[in-house]
C-alpha cells in the first residue's frame, strides 16, 4: 500500500532570548537615565546583541510530525478525519481490554479499518463505499462499543450478560467483514499483478531466458 502521510517539520523558537533581551533591556533603565535619546539608543543596542547571542545559544527545537494525508474532497475528509477518530477508540478499547479474544477483535477491526481508511484517501473513486463504511459502519461500531463499556459497568445480571454476549460475538463476525472488504479494495492491484507476471514471463521466454514451461511459482508450476 502506498504510504499516506506526510511528514512536516516545525521548528519552535525558544524564549529564552525574547526574554533575555527585555532584561537587558530593563537593567538598562534602571542604571541609565533611560530618558535620554542616547540612553534609549544605547538600550537598544545592547539589548539587540543579547538577544541575538541568546538566539545563537538557544536555537530552539525542531519537531518531526507526521500528517495523515486527505482527499482534498472536503465532505469526505470529514468523514475519514471522523472515522480515524472512531477507530483511535477501538484501538485505546483494545488495549484496555481485559479478555485476549476481546482484545484480539477490536485490534483486528481497527487494523482493517485503519487500511481501509488509507486505501479510500488512495483511490477516493467508490463514494458508495465509503460513505457507507464511515456513514454507517463505524457509527453503528461506536455505538456497540458505548454499549459494551456501558454494560460493564452495570456488573452482572441476565440481560447485561446477554448484551455483552452479543457484542462479543458481532464484532468477530465486523472484523471478518472489514478484512475481507480490505481484500476486496486489491482486486484491480491483484490483476494487474497477474497480468504484468503473465507478460514478463512471455517476453523472458522470448529472449530464451526462462524455460517454456517455468512460471512465476517454479517450473511446472501454476500461473499467478
Amino acid at each position: 500500500m502506498e504510504n499516506r502521510k506526510r511528514v512536516k517539520v516545525i521548528h519552535h523558537k525558544s524564549a529564552i532570548p525574547v526574554y533575555g533581551a527585555a532584561l537587558v533591556f530593563l537593567l538598562w533603565g534602571l542604571i541609565s537615565p533611560i530618558y535620554r535619546l542616547w540612553a534609549i539608543a544605547l538600550a537598544c543596542i545592547t539589548s539587540a546583541g543579547a538577544y541575538l547571542g541568546l538566539r545563537l545559544a538557544f536555537p530552539g527545537r525542531d519537531e518531526t510530525v507526521v500528517e495523515a494525508l486527505l482527499t482534498g474532497d472536503p465532505e469526505l475528509d470529514a468523514e475519514i478525519t471522523k472515522g480515524r477518530e472512531t477507530l483511535a477508540r477501538f484501538r485505546a478499547a483494545a488495549s484496555r481490554a481485559g479478555d485476549g479474544d476481546l482484545q484480539e477483535k477490536l485490534n483486528r477491526i481497527a487494523a482493517a479499518g485503519e487500511a481501509i481508511t488509507e486505501e479510500i484517501v488512495r483511490d477516493p473513486k467508490d463514494r458508495d463505499a465509503a460513505n457507507t463504511f464511515y456513514g454507517y459502519y463505524l457509527p453503528a461500531l461506536d455505538k456497540l462499543l458505548n454499549y459494551y463499556v456501558s454494560f460493564l459497568s452495570a456488573g452482572r445480571g441476565e440481560n447485561v450478560s446477554e448484551g455483552r454476549r452479543r457484542i462479543e460475538n458481532s464484532l468477530g463476525m465486523v472484523a471478518e467483514a472489514f478484512e475481507k472488504q480490505l481484500d476486496k479494495m486489491y482486486k484491480n492491484e491483484a490483476m494487474d499483478v497477474k497480468t504484468d507476471i503473465a507478460l514478463m514471463e512471455t517476453m523472458l521466454r522470448m529472449d530464451g531466458l526462462a524455460d517454456k514451461n517455468q512460471t512465476a511459482m517454479g517450473k511446472g508450476g501454476n500461473n499467478v
